[in-house]
């Protein structure tokens, strides 16, 4: 839904404008494109950006012919469309854009930026300046809720989402909290929506934990020192020659041996992430890499990417199927989203969820694999996944695709597990408090947290909130 209203300029170009994608199953995003007109060469150029996907551009070499146009938006990119006074808008056909082949599409003129779009708006449609509690709605979807009450605990969470509304955390589109298993805090802002999918974007790799997990339960996988390369028979001829020295927990851990740039340099030509998904098949691309002496932990979507390879040598159906027949139906998740290229399902953060289902996800690890009185998962591997297994960064420890470590708040330490995507996803797990944190962002620019809720937040405020409930 628009927030603004369409401007009404008869066959002008300047502006912005505004359109609906689906590059994701399930999941509407955002398409925006300005034009601007140089004041010197006359020529028009401009800028694009689908907030959600996390993509932006420039818009240059616009040619324009009477109610014709046709411009470049970068990296193959092409748009031709129709100008029509009628109604104000746009028609035209997307060229190269879309991983999935060319797109028609329907252009609005609109007043302002979705990225610009304030905070909280009420039911009325006006901003919204001053934060009060809501509790919970129940919609019978598994979750109980309760009300957080009055007293010293709310006063200090009132003023972390007063901030919020006075745009202290630019781009940040949702919290939820779970305390003792009762959702107690649901709060959207900006893009975030009740009902609305959001990206996961690498706490996808969390997620692919479970169903490894799972599939050990099933006796599915024998044990975790298998080698990984035993799971993919069809990809013989593209191995090399000599055996990975990898095996199933080498590559929960992130601990193998492999020449890998993914952290290491910026996401672009020289990183093995853009080459992975750039490339015709992914699998194909990790199975190829070679051994590398390195240090204990490195992190390598890759390996996640083969985790759900494995799944689906092992149970004989896709990722998303496994999926949601051994996980996501009993915890009453019916509508999500998970980005396939080429057909391979991206298990190292292609997976879009909406809020409440996420936070789903993290009281089940909370309650030991356990959701409304059925074990889903065996509390052994909770346990185990969860748990330190070698230093990765700084403090921090890492599990099977869990990071690990403490948080302090009021001179006390916690015990903290936790899953984390880029953009500002996390889900913060604190067993000591019975308590589960989940932010949503739309920020993969910022990468000092300036605007982004994660520990400070937590400490400062969720913390000292239900330590005293």
């Amino acid at each position: 839904m628009l927030f603004f209203s369409c401007q009404r300029e008869k066959n002008h170009w300047k502006g912005i404008w505004h359109t609906s994608v689906e590059y994701i199953p399930n999941v509407e995003s955002v398409l925006e494109f300005e034009l601007r007109k140089n004041l010197i060469s006359n020529e028009y150029h401009g800028r694009w950006e689908t907030l959600d996907l996390f993509a932006s551009g420039e818009i240059s070499k616009v040619d324009i012919d009477g109610v014709n146009i046709h411009f470049d938006l970068g990296n193959g990119g092409l748009f031709q469309g129709k100008f029509s006074a009628e109604n104000d808008s746009l028609s035209g056909v997307l060229y190269g854009f879309s991983p999935e082949g060319n797109d028609t599409v329907h252009f609005v003129k609109v007043d302002e930026w979705t990225s610009r779009k304030p905070a909280l708006i009420n039911s009325q449609g006006n901003v919204t300046t001053k934060w009060s509690y809501n509790i919970p709605k129940e919609m019978n979807d598994g979750w109980s809720v309760k009300d957080l009450g009055s007293g010293e605990g709310t006063e200090i969470i009132s003023e972390m989402f007063q901030q919020v509304v006075e745009e202290r955390y630019r781009g940040l589109d949702a919290v939820l909290i779970s305390h003792k298993g009762r959702l107690v805090v649901e709060e959207y802002f900006y893009l975030g929506e009740i009902d609305k999918l959001h990206t996961i974007q690498s706490c996808t790799k969390s997620i692919t934990s479970l169903l490894i997990g799972i599939a050990m339960d099933q006796g599915l996988i024998e044990n975790l020192s298998q080698p990984v390369q035993n799971f993919f028979p069809g990809y013989i001829d593209t191995l090399a020659t000599t055996i990975w020295p990898i095996s199933i927990e080498d590559a929960l851990t992130m601990s193998a041996k492999l020449d890998w740039k993914e952290w290491e340099v910026p996401y672009g030509p020289k990183s093995d992430l853009f080459l992975m998904n750039n490339s015709s098949n992914m699998y194909s691309y990790v199975l190829n890499k070679k051994p590398d002496s390195q240090n204990t932990f490195k992190y390598n979507t890759g390996l996640t990417v083969l985790l759900g390879g494995i799944i689906e040598n092992v149970s004989g159906v896709s990722v998303e199927t496994f999926a949601e027949t051994n996980l996501f139906r009993d915890l009453g998740i019916k509508n999500y989203g998970w980005y396939q290229l080429n057909g391979i399902v991206h298990t190292g953060g292609g997976l879009w969820l909406r809020p409440r289902d996420f936070l789903k996800l993290g009281q089940l690890v909370l309650n030991g694999g356990q959701w409304q009185g059925k074990q889903l998962i065996s509390k052994s591997w909770i346990n185990e996944s969860t748990s330190f297994k070698l230093p990765a960064r700084e403090s921090i420890g890492y599990g099977f695709q869990w990071w690990t470590d403490y948080i302090s708040s009021e001179h006390k330490s916690y015990s903290l597990v936790w899953a984390e995507g880029l953009g500002g996803q996390f889900l913060f797990l604190l067993p000591d408090l019975e308590l589960a944190v989940l932010f949503l962002h739309h920020n993969p620019n910022d990468l000092d947290l300036d605007h982004t809720m994660a520990w400070k937040e937590l400490s400062k405020y969720i913390i000292p909130t239900f330590s005293v409930n």
